[in-house]
């Protein structure tokens, strides 16, 4: 983050530098260093704000595994193959896209 707000500034001093490579003025300077520090003082903001959010998010329990379901099904008269008291397992995957 601090790489950032570096990154920021050098943006805005490159933006408002003069381009005929007159000196800046005193007055320049400290509106610079305002919005310098504007930027510094939102991003501090906006890293609190992160902090209290992960915080929240660590602190909310997780879901509930929901437990698998053994379901009976008839297939009584249906023509099958092999041992017709054998158990089956079946899974459904899927995917929603």
């Amino acid at each position: 983050m601090r790489k950032l707000a570096v990154v920021a500034g050098l943006t805005v001093l490159t933006l408002l530098a003069p381009q005929s490579g007159v000196a800046q003025t005193g007055e320049d300077l400290k509106a610079v260093q305002k919005e310098i520090e504007a930027l510094r003082e939102g991003q501090v903001a906006i890293q609190k704000e992160l902090q209290e959010i992960k915080q929240l998010l660590r602190a909310r329990p997780a879901p509930p595994v929901p437990a698998p379901l053994d379901i009976a099904l008839s297939v009584e008269g249906a023509p099958s193959k092999g041992e017709p008291n054998a158990k089956l397992t079946l899974i459904d995957f899927s995917d929603y896209q």
